[in-house]
């Protein structure tokens, strides 16, 4: 009996891909200087988006997407795709594919696919976004790289792509994390906001992150607002801290506000590390620049400090004791009003203790 059309159809993409990937592990020692970034990647990346979308084209509106996923996957996993032995996949990923993310996101579909690329551990994301259009599921919105170019070349794994709710105005904003494809600790992390519909970028920055969980960075997309936590620090000695970086989206312009950590002890590792412009906003006195310059640090290590103590005589006060490399133990007095209010009070080399005697920040005995 003869399979269906779109059952051949599929086969036959599935077949496609499958040579493409095969052929790809010729060149696996190859390419290091563009991270294995050749022609064949981009021919994957579309035979593989390809294959989704033919899937979709029978997709019902209000289909499951988990069974479709565990179907994309299997396909997959049948083809012998994956690297199921870390062995065979070394040096490199060139060759091999990570699984397929389909997920439902409300109103629209979200795929998230992966090729492998030419180093340990790399494997370069590509993400689609699907809306149910003329009563068939469309294409809107896509993030893939095909520009191999060794100094504009940045493979990543995608850990999430959001869509928020509709703004006033109808439109949504749509956000993607991820990290440098790699199997380093310490590696760049991407954080990207799009304005569904626009081609470019609103918010596009990078930064250097201890890859302690996973996912090794979260946030949160709102219709005016994104919020993002990672580990950061602790780069060649000391401990890593927990870092936020808060914007506000107004049109085009992208503005960072409050907060910038989630703890006192986070505020004052990002408050050392932030230059002067971006920390004297966040001091109670201008006098403090000078201890901010002697202490300030760019090299995103961390530094050992004690457990924070909160102040008596002032709910909002909190000291703060950290030992840097090479440097003596200093004392950092900072007011915290919950949520997101952190303001650098007093630097000293001497635990505080004003001369309030209900106020004290001495370590008890």
């Amino acid at each position: 009996m003869l399979l269906p059309l779109c059952a051949l159809a599929q086969d036959s993409r599935l077949s496609a891909i499958r040579e493409t990937v095969l052929g790809m592990r010729q060149y696996a020692k190859d390419h290091s200087d563009v991270r294995g970034g050749i022609p064949q990647v981009t021919v994957a990346k579309h035979q593989i988006a390809e294959w989704i979308e033919l899937r979709l084209a029978a997709f019902p509106q209000n289909g499951d997407a988990a069974a479709l996923n565990e179907s994309l996957h299997e396909g997959l996993r049948d083809a012998k795709l994956f690297c199921d032995n870390d062995a065979d996949c070394l040096p490199t990923a060139l060759g091999f594919l990570d699984e397929i993310q389909l997920t439902r996101q409300g109103e629209f579909l979200v795929s998230r696919t992966a090729v492998g690329v030419g180093y340990r551990c790399g494997y370069d994301y590509s993400a689609y976004i699907y809306q149910w259009r003329g009563g068939k599921w469309q294409r809107i919105w896509q993030n893939e790289q095909n520009d191999y170019a060794a100094n504009t070349y940045a493979p990543q794994i995608l850990h999430s792509v959001q869509i928020s709710d509709p703004g006033p105005e109808g439109s949504r904003l749509i956000l993607t994390l991820g990290t440098r494809s790699s199997c380093l600790t310490f590696r760049e992390v991407y954080y990207r906001v799009w304005r569904l519909g626009t081609a470019a970028p609103l918010l596009d920055k990078s930064e250097v992150l201890d890859d302690e969980g996973d996912p090794p960075v979260v946030g949160k997309i709102q219709p005016a607002d994104v919020r993002i936590t990672f580990s950061a620090g602790g780069i060649g000695y000391g401990y890593p801290h927990k870092a936020v970086r808060h914007f506000k989206i107004e049109g085009t312009t992208v503005s960072q506000v409050d907060p910038i950590a989630p703890t006192p002890r986070d505020f004052v590792e990002e408050w050392l590390a932030a230059p002067w412009t971006g920390s004297a906003g966040r001091a109670a006195s201008p006098a403090l620049e000078q201890w901010h310059r002697k202490l300030h640090r760019d090299d995103n290590q961390g530094d050992f400090p004690d457990d924070p103590i909160h102040c008596s005589g002032d709910n909002e006060l909190w000291q703060v004791a950290t030992h840097l490399e090479g440097e003596p133990k200093h004392y950092f007095l900072v007011r915290w009003r919950p949520p997101d209010g952190f303001t650098m009070v007093q630097i000293s080399d001497q635990p505080m203790s004003p001369s309030s005697p209900e106020f004290h920040c001495i370590t008890p005995e």
